[in-house]
C-alpha cells in the first residue's frame, strides 16, 4: 500500500476502523500463509510414507536373506561337528 492511499484511508474511516481493517488483511495473510504450508506438510507426508513403504520392504527382504544365512550356519555346523 502507498502512503498517500494509507492516509486518506485514515482520513476517511478514521484510526480505529482503519487498525481493525489492517488487522483482519494481517489475519487473512496469515491464514493463507497456514494452508500453504498445510498443503505442503500432506505432500511431504505422503513421500514419507511410500519411503517407509519401501524400507519395511528392504528389511523384509533382509530378514528372509538372513534366515536362510542362519540355516546354513547350522548346516555347517552339524556337517563340522560330525
Amino acid at each position: 500500500m502507498d502512503v498517500s492511499t494509507v492516509e486518506s484511508l485514515i482520513a476517511s474511516l478514521g484510526v480505529p476502523i482503519f487498525v481493525m481493517v489492517a488487522c483482519g488483511f494481517f489475519v487473512w495473510k496469515l491464514w493463507q500463509q497456514q494452508v500453504a504450508d498445510k498443503d505442503k506438510l500432506y505432500v511431504e507426508l505422503a513421500e514419507s510414507r511410500m519411503v517407509n513403504q519401501k524400507a519395511i520392504e528392504t528389511i523384509a527382504i533382509y530378514a528372509s536373506k538372513l534366515d536362510d544365512i542362519q540355516d546354513d550356519v547350522k548346516e555347517i555346523k552339524q556337517k563340522v561337528g560330525a
